[in-house]
């Protein structure tokens, strides 16, 4: 019994490890080609206004005047999709703020235009006004709990706001748009200080294969016990 009290506990804390492991938030990765209408145009600077404040479906509506601007809102559809990730909150504070370029060179297309889409969830333990900030190199725009509360819209050098918002305690929605549309430089960053939590978590393979090499044994133990005990 207490062989089996053990094995549970290693599973308990596998569990636990790949919850830790995966703080961050969900990426979505696209990679758009350099030919698209909306890459590697003029330098607009910070241009706020592209996008409606109620996130409503996969991507933000464009506004009237963001459709006079931009000319093909597909950023992140399906047909420029790359890969999925976990980035964690590390990453997103320090990892990409200049010179990234996250797409592989190896995979087909321009790697130097693209655009990600970060989902999760956060926590807060009181009910009162946080203060976080992002930066983005180029568009970027956050959004809580469906409401656009960062606008970073435009072809930019890495350019910074901050934004102050009442929140309850409990867990609240997070979602950010960003896209790459002009080489020569490229980042992001995120000074979010709360517990991120991704969408889809995905666990490291290694430690899949442990928590599955867990289960297994715990398995394996439960039927050498039970076979032990119809032979009694």
């Amino acid at each position: 019994m207490k062989k089996l009290l053990s094995i549970f506990a290693v599973i308990v804390f596998l569990s636990t490890f790949l919850t830790i492991a995966n703080a961050g938030l969900t990426g979505t990765y696209y990679n758009l080609p350099n030919t698209h209408p909306d890459m590697e145009g003029n330098i607009t600077g910070w241009q706020p206004g592209y996008v409606e404040s109620t996130l409503i479906g996969a991507m933000p509506t464009l506004t009237p005047y963001g459709a006079g601007i931009i000319k093909q809102w597909d950023w992140w559809t399906s047909p420029h999709l790359s890969f999925t990730r976990v980035d964690s909150d590390s990453d997103l504070q320090s990892a990409f703020t200049t010179s990234w370029f996250p797409i592989p060179a190896s995979l087909p297309g321009d790697r130097y235009d693209f655009a990600v889409n970060w989902s999760g969830k956060f926590y807060v333990a009181d009910d009162k006004s946080y203060t976080y900030s992002m930066g983005s190199d180029d568009d970027s725009w956050l959004f809580i709990d469906k409401k656009l509360v960062l606008d970073l819209g435009g072809v930019h050098g890495m350019t910074y706001n901050n934004y102050t918002l009442p929140l309850t305690q409990g867990y609240h929605d997070i979602d950010i748009f960003f896209a790459e549309r002009h080489v020569v430089e490229s980042g992001f960053q995120l000074n979010f200080f709360s517990d991120l939590e991704p969408t889809q978590p995905v666990p490291e393979p290694g430690t899949l294969l442990l928590l599955g090499s867990g289960l297994l044994g715990l398995a394996g133990y439960a039927k050498v016990r039970f076979g032990r005990k119809n032979k009694k």
